[in-house]
Formats: structure tokens, sequence, C-alpha cells
């Protein structure tokens, strides 16, 4: 008789609750005839029962609810919006042309979106309880291949959200201190180069876990057919302790970059306002006593004012979609932080209850996060608006001559008939 190992945890990667296959982890022993007796009847997640639970406040019941609808019902909803509208934006994107370091770095945005929110909708479908291996006959396991089909590149492409956002919200900074030097400090050339060195980077980072895991077959005696598994090579632990502290700091730190920025951004858009409103009082005193002005100068001076007011109109933008970002990750990143310094609060810890039930409403959150800035475009940018009305506008006229075109020759040809 073949013995298995059952490592039941929540994965401390992409948060995800698994049942993984290892001859190398430490677990509890389950022979082949009774090795899918802890399959939840709720959704299939497999929790060994005689695990000690010490959150009394999330019971198992209420977290297969949480986890059900936020991840296999809402979150599946959001992700398709956020599919559609990410790839509007990067559309009207492309429209605009790169000439700008801004346009650069939202379209690298866009990109990242789209990358969490599709790996969402894989990731809903696979946590959604009808979509079983057993009542489908599934040659797979869910819950055992989302974890490197969606859950490592879902983690990565949030990670590449946050760093970029960072750049974004620091050069909104700088467009609000140094208006007119942030052209040369911040070049669409470098903003390239800097949203691929994230891609990169975080690409990088996900490699080591595809090494520790894998997807297997394993042969089930009971049903008599084969599975797709997930497995885990013997020096697991080793490596993805260090690659897992890794994943969290660089979240952490583009977390708190975010936040800084933000803070920096709003507190230089108040200065800002208080400025203007001084620069308007001083100019209408003056305006009484020198009534003569060159109009070069005024050229120069309306040309400076508009500039400036494109630009704070960027910075609030940018703010407002900082903060939305900030109010969203910090559910994960609060979690992540917890897992990484709480060992019962990990894995299949006495905390797994909580754990879990917050790990939903954090994937939710960051899924929201990923799909309404499409809506803070469309308002806050003229620009946006205005592309996005363009191709409208466009389509529609293009369809309406088409059909013109196949009515005038429609006309004729009826008549010489």
């Amino acid at each position: 008789m073949v013995t298995l190992t059952q490592n039941v945890s929540l994965l401390h990667d992409s948060e995800t609750p698994f049942v993984g296959w290892s001859s190398g982890d430490q677990g509890k022993i389950f022979t082949e005839d009774n090795v899918y007796d802890n399959i939840s009847s709720i959704f299939p997640i497999a929790l060994h029962e005689e695990a000690v639970v010490k959150s009394p406040l999330v019971s198992k019941k209420i977290r297969d609810i949480f986890v059900t609808i936020n991840m296999a019902i809402l979150s599946q909803v959001i992700s398709v919006f956020g599919v559609i509208a990410n790839i509007i934006n990067i559309v009207v994107f492309i429209k605009q042309g790169f000439g700008e370091a801004m346009t650069v770095t939202l379209t690298g945005l866009a990109v990242a979106d789209l990358g969490t929110v599709t790996c969402q909708m894989w990731l809903s479908i696979c946590w959604n309880p009808w979509f079983h291996y057993e009542r489908l006959k599934l040659p797979f396991r869910p819950l055992h291949i989302e974890y490197l089909s969606a859950g490592h590149p879902r983690l990565s492409s949030v990670r590449i959200s946050a760093w970029i956002l960072a750049l974004a919200t620091f050069e909104r900074c700088l467009c609000i201190t140094i208006p007119f030097k942030v052209r040369e400090i911040i070049t669409p050339r470098r903003a390239r180069v800097f949203v691929v060195a994230v891609f990169a980077v975080n690409t990088a980072c996900a490699v080591p876990f595809y090494y520790t895991s894998r997807i297997v077959p394993f042969f089930d005696t009971s049903a008599n057919r084969s599975y797709l598994v997930l497995s885990f090579t013997d020096d697991r632990q080793e490596i993805d302790s260090v690659f897992f502290a890794f994943s969290v700091s660089l979240t952490v730190i583009s977390f708190v970059a975010v936040a800084l920025c933000t803070a920096v951004l709003v507190y230089s858009l108040e200065q800002a306002s208080k400025w203007r409103e001084s620069v308007k009082t001083s100019d209408g005193m003056s305006a009484s006593k020198e009534d003569k002005a060159t109009d070069s100068a005024n050229s120069t001076s309306t040309k400076k004012t508009q500039q400036l007011n494109k630009n704070k109109r960027a910075a609030k933008m940018v703010s407002l979609i900082s903060t939305i970002f900030i109010v969203c990750s910090l559910p994960n990143t609060v979690n992540q932080l917890v897992m990484s310094m709480v060992p019962e609060y990990a894995k299949n810890g006495g905390y797994v209850n909580i754990n879990q039930t917050f790990w939903s409403l954090g994937y939710m959150a960051e899924t929201v996060n990923a799909s309404i800035n499409i809506f803070m475009y469309y308002s806050m940018s003229t620009r946006y608006r205005t592309t996005i009305q363009d191709m409208v506008c466009a389509r529609c006229f293009s369809a309406g001559a088409a059909r013109n075109t196949g009515d005038e020759d429609g006309g004729p040809s009826t008549a010489r008939k």
C-alpha cells in the first residue's frame, strides 16, 4: 500500500488553501483508500478535521460561506468587468501614443491590472463549488492547478501594479513641486525602462516557486482514475521561506512607497492651491496699478498657468487612484505581514479560519482596485475622455458610412435589373 503525505495549508504566496502531495513535506500520512475523505461539503477545500482551530470568532462554516461568496461569485463578476475595462484602457493609451512618461506608466499599470483580473477569473472558476473534479469528472484538482496557473501570476501582477503606481505618484509629486523640470528627470524612455524592469524582477521572483511546486499525475485506486495534483520538492520549505520573505518585502516596500508618495502629493496639491490663491490676489492688486503689459508676457503667463492646471488635474487623478489602491491593498498586505510573523496564522495553523476569511476579502478588494481605474480616467482626464469619445464616434461614423454605401450600391443595381 502506497502512503502519501497530505500537506493542508493556506499557501503563503498566493494565500490559497489547497492540498499538496509530496514525500518531503511533514504532515498527516494517508493511504490511497482514505486520501479524499476530508473534502469540504461546501467547496473543494481539504482541511483535516483533526486540525486544532484556535479562531472561535470565525467558524469553518462561516469561513466557507465567506470564501465562496467572495471568490466564486463577487470576484468573478468584478474580474470580467475588469478585463473589458483594462483592454479599453490599453487601446486608448496606444491611440494617444507614448510621447509622455505618464502615458507609458499608465499603460504598464493597465497591462498589470489586466493580468490580475485575468488570473482572478480563472482562480474564481477553480473556487466555484460547482467546478468540482469529482462532479465534472475533471482530470485535475482545480485548487491544485490554480496555485501555479493563477495564484502566483496574480500575486506578481498585483506587485507589479503597486510598483508602477509608485512611479506614477512620484512623477506627479515632481510635476507639482518642479513642474518645468520633470520632463527632463522622468522621460518616456526612462519610464519604459522602469516598467520593463518591474515586470522582469517580479516575474523572476516567481521562478523558484515553480521549481519547488510541480503538477504531477496521481492515481486514485478508490476511484480507479488519475488526477493532476500539486506536488512539492524536498527542499521546498527552505527555498520558499527565503523567497516568500523577499516577496513580502517587495509588497510592503511598494505599499509604503505608494502611501508616502500619495501623502506628499496631497500635501503638494494643497500648497499649490494656496500659492495659486495668493498669486491671484497679488495679480489683482498689481493690475489696478499697472494696466500695461506686453503680449509676450501675457502669453508666457497663460502657458504656465495651463501647464500648472494640467499637472494639478493629473495629480488629483493619480492621488485618487493611489488612495483607492492603498485601501484595497491594506487587507492582504497586513495578512501577509501577520503570516510572516505568526506561524499559527499561516499554513494549517490554529488561526486558519480567520486567515482564509481575510484572504478572500483581500483578494476581492484587489480585484476591485484592478478594475475601476477606467472610471477615474474618464471622469478626471480630458484627454482620455476625448480619445475614447473620438474612438466611439469614429466607429459609429464608419458603420453608418458602410450602411449608406451599401444602400447606394443596391439602389442603382436594382433599377438596372
